[in-house]
């Protein structure tokens, strides 16, 4: 886009190498708040811009009403006028949302996708092959990347290069960061937590320690150790990094704050963490509104506030299979001899909380949004967040691996959300969407002979 082509909010045509509106006066330029020295369109007039400063190699956040570029610490704009929340411009995802309710935000279900629809377009499938074994995939600044036996790579081409509006823009040669020999992945963490994203770069949970790389496409070389020990868990957020690890034989607490550069992540140990409160093994951490939380080994709740960095239990041992984080606070997934049972209210030590029916276990997946709960044990149950009443649910085929919870367009005539389902029938991949009112189910991929480990949705 042209300056020729950008336009104010009044509706004021922007004037060669201007930058402010002849009409009103409001800016529509800005020096990069990194390198102070690049003029940038505001990302309201150039929504497809890279957010990338070139001169620096870090990532840009933007003003989501102003749009004005800010540093990745910043959560809110400081525009005493403007106040409006900040955040990344180009998409990211580690393929679970982390505040645990298993929502895809920055995606929706197409309505050319649904069979019953007279303008019905098949999803298109796309396949990049790697040459060596898969740990990890994510999005990030609208780049897939994957960590693959010890390097990381940006594959080139339709599959693997800059999505959306930029797609085809990267390097000529595909992207590729060398981890060094410690490259491996730990043993203990899931697909998902794996990688957490801080800014420009990419904690990576290595075998011995965490490694942060750098994800700019124009350098491949920076990689550093946290020396922070053998990792057992991670989650990054909305401002904060919080991990767990082994050192010299002890588990350890680690909280960062999110930095302008990527290169400053500063890792400080939380003291005296109780032996219990250790997440327990292959259950994720949840992070929202400077609140991270897990299950511990003990079986409760554990919760720790970011800024004040006070540790607390906020439950009992109580049977807790998974958490979600909401507004309202943190909410679980319990397996009693009934059942599972889903929390309706967030955890509170001083009155009980609703509870509602969640069907029959083992217990396999949650996925929660303000209009729906999907809880995934034998058969997926879905219920009203609300009332705990059952609207629906559905059967899955084959060993259940991961979903994801999709809102309908704004202009769909079926505002009815879907879940995607992963399953791995019989040593193939099958990917399929749930209504869950009417149990219906569509086919969207199958993949004859291959073995699905995990699902990112990102972008378009």
């Amino acid at each position: 886009m042209s300056a020729a082509d950008t336009t104010c909010l009044c509706g004021e045509p922007l004037r060669a190498h201007g930058n402010f509106c002849v009409r009103c006066g409001r800016e529509l330029r800005q020096f990069c708040p990194v390198c102070f020295d690049e003029l940038r369109l505001l990302a309201t007039s150039q929504p497809d811009a890279s957010p990338w400063c070139d001169s620096r190699g870090e990532v840009l956040s933007a003003c989501k009403r102003c749009g004005r570029w800010l540093t990745v610490d910043t959560q809110q704009c400081p525009d005493p006028e403007c106040r409006g929340s900040v955040g990344l411009t180009w998409p990211a995802s580690t393929g679970r949302a982390v505040d645990g309710t298993g929502r895809a935000e920055s995606w929706r279900w197409p309505a050319g996708w649904d069979r019953r629809n007279p303008h019905y377009k098949a999803p298109r499938q796309d396949a990049w092959s790697s040459e060596a074994p898969v740990h990890a995939a994510f999005v990030a600044q609208g780049r897939l990347y994957v960590w693959a036996e010890t390097a990381l790579l940006a594959p080139e081409g339709e599959v693997g290069g800059p999505l959306a509006a930029v797609q085809g823009q990267g390097p000529k040669t595909p992207w590729r960061c060398w981890l060094k020999l410690d490259g491996q992945p730990g043993p203990l963490l899931s697909l998902a937590q794996r990688v957490a994203l801080v800014g420009g770069g990419a904690v990576l949970a290595a075998k011995n320690d965490f490694l942060l790389a750098g994800l700019y496409p124009h350098r491949i070389d920076e990689v550093f150790t946290l020396n922070l020990g053998s990792p057992l868990a991670q989650v990054a957020s909305e401002g904060w990094w919080v991990g767990w690890s082994r050192q010299s034989g002890h588990p350890a607490l680690w909280l960062a704050p999110m930095p302008a550069s990527w290169r400053q992540l500063d890792c400080r140990q939380i003291p005296d963490a109780p032996p219990g409160s250790l997440p327990r093994e292959n259950t994720p951490l949840t992070l929202r509104a400077d609140l991270a939380c897990w299950i511990g080994e003990d079986g409760a709740l554990w919760q720790l506030d970011c800024r004040s960095r006070e540790l607390q239990s906020l439950t009992a041992p109580a049977g807790v299979q998974r958490i979600w984080s909401a507004p309202d606070g943190a909410h679980t997934v319990r397996l009693t001899g009934n059942g599972l049972l889903v929390g309706l209210d967030a955890v509170d030590r001083d009155r009980a909380v609703r509870e509602a029916s969640g069907g029959a276990g083992p217990f396999r997946d949650l996925f929660a949004s303000p209009a729906l709960l999907a809880v995934v044990g034998d058969t997926v149950t879905t219920l009203d967040p609300r009332t705990g009443y059952p609207i629906g649910g559905g059967k899955y085929s084959g060993r259940w691996v991961t979903g994801a919870l999709i809102e309908a367009q704004p202009d769909a005539a079926d505002q009815e959300p879907r879940l995607l389902m992963l399953t791995d029938d019989g040593g193939s991949g099958n990917l399929s969407a749930l209504s869950p009112s009417s149990g219906g189910e569509e086919a969207i991929w199958q993949g004859q002979g291959m073995r699905p480990l995990g699902l990112i949705i990102a972008g378009e």
